[in-house]
Formats: structure tokens, sequence, C-alpha cells
């Protein structure tokens, strides 16, 4: 087994009541949270993207410190939440912890509440597809996919990882940690003049660094499951202020026209946008 870590934690509070009540309604010991979603096999390397996701759907605050997280095939880990971590009415919280700890084969997740008592169990599942699609509760069992994602709105997250010069790993709201592609972006691939300088731009704009998604709202994944979006950093277009400053191939691209709009430089390209490569 491996040796017990604190996790670092990701809290996502769908609604929050921050009167003194509200906060004092603490159950001990709580009942009703459940393990939301979980992705054992992410894109790309395994380490440190892998995550689980629990839902408290009730109407009451669930003081949820010192509880586990479980493994149960191969090499079984166990996690431990932090003392005096609450799960407010509604939220979703996230646990990735910095190893490979979820096997992607006949595995169950167990989560038990402080004293050891069994919580939740998933059933066993596998996956064998390295990409953005996990299992995910519904009302109608246990699902392999990916979230329809709202329109109209913009997701908040941090950058995690930086794949390349168009691809960046995104721990955002409830769908854990998903990777994102650059809509209307082609940078260089890794054997290509400029693949380095992209990429060390994306670097230096976007790791670790809080980012707002504006997600495509006619193709919100391409067909390797990647979210499309056009992220911003500090109210950045990053993908905008990649073209300007020439990170992309702009022969692929079809870059149309450099406008002006309302006072404001804007880029307009067309719909070829380049989201399987």
């Amino acid at each position: 087994m491996k040796r017990p870590s604190l996790m670092p934690i990701s809290i996502v509070l769908a609604t929050i009541f921050l009167t003194a009540v509200g906060i004092a309604c603490i159950d001990h010991p709580p009942s009703g949270v459940i393990i939301y979603a979980f992705d054992q096999n992410p894109a790309g390397l395994d380490e440190g993207k892998e995550w689980v996701t629990i839902h408290n759907p009730t109407n009451k605050s669930v003081d949820i410190g010192n509880w586990t997280l479980e493994t149960t095939n191969g090499s079984t880990a166990s996690e431990w939440i932090a003392e005096g971590t609450t799960l407010y009415p509604g939220a979703y919280i996230t646990f990735s912890p910095s190893y490979r700890w979820i096997d992607n084969n006949n595995e169950s997740l167990i989560l038990r509440d402080a004293v050891g008592e069994l919580v939740d169990r998933t059933p066993v599942v596998n996956d064998n597809e390295s990409d953005n699609r996990y299992w995910i509760r519904n009302n109608s069992g246990w699902t392999f996919g990916v979230k329809e994602l709202e329109t109209g709105e913009l997701w908040s997250g941090y950058v995690k990882n930086v794949v390349d010069g168009d691809r960046i790993d995104v721990h955002f709201n409830i769908c854990g940690i998903q990777r994102i592609r650059l809509v209307g972006i082609n940078a260089p691939d890794m054997d290509e003049e400029g693949y380095e300088e992209a990429k060390e731009f994306l670097n230096e704009t976007c790791m670790w660094e809080e980012v707002k998604l504006d997600v495509d709202d006619e193709k919100q994944y391409d067909t390797y499951y990647r979210i499309l979006a056009v992220v911003y950093v500090n109210e950045t277009n990053v993908n905008e202020k990649m073209v300007r400053e020439g990170y992309e191939r702009l022969c692929i691209f079809h870059l149309l026209s450099l406008i002006v709009v309302s006072g404001k430089d804007e880029l307009i390209w067309d719909e070829e946008y380049i989201t399987n490569t």
C-alpha cells in the first residue's frame, strides 16, 4: 500500500450558505454524500491527473474531514481528506493526488467516513481509453463518457499541465481534470520548427494560472473528447494572442482578417477549425 498522503483539494460550491446557522449545521456523523465521478485513465500520463469527485446532494453541510477514499485493485491506496474539510449543500469536491493511484482495470473506489464506516462504493469498472472520458453517476446509474457543458457561461479552473502549444490540462468545476484544445489554434507539432516556442508561450502565460474557458457553443468536444475552448487569463484572450505573436501555423489556420471593433483589434477566422490533430 502506498504511504497515506494529505490530498490537495479543489472545492466547487454549487450552493453556499455562509450564514452562521448554515455553517453550524454540520452533521456528525454525516450521511448522503456520494462518489459522483472519477477518471481512472485520463488523457496522456496518468500520474498526477487521476481524479475523484464526491458530491453532497443533501440540504445540510457535511464535515468530511478524516474521511478516506480507497482503491481496491492491485496495489491499493488510501487517501485521507484533510481535517476540517466541509462539503456544503449541493457542493462538489475533487481530489487528485500527485501520483498514480487508480488502476485502469477491475477497479472500484470506496468512500469511508472518519470512523471507517462505508459511505459509498462504485461498481467495478474498466477504462482502457486514455482520453477525457470518465465514469459519471446519474439517475440511471454509472455511465462512461463526457458531460454536456452548459452554454453561455465561462468555466473557471486552473492550469495543471501544458501539453504543447495548443493543449492544456485544466482542473475545473465538477469535471475534474480535463484536456482543453485551444479552438482555432494549430501549433507546430513536436518535430516541427516553432514547437518549443509555442509550448513555452503557453507555459509562461497559463501554467498554474486561473483561467476562464469559453467553450465552443456548436462543438464542445473534438473527436478525441478534448474540450474546445477559447482560453482567457486575466481577461487576455490566449488564443488570439498566439495568433498575433505568430505561435501557430497561419497557412493551416485560414486567418481571414484583422479588423477594429469598438476601438479594439479583433482577429476573425473562418469555421474550419483545426481540432483533430
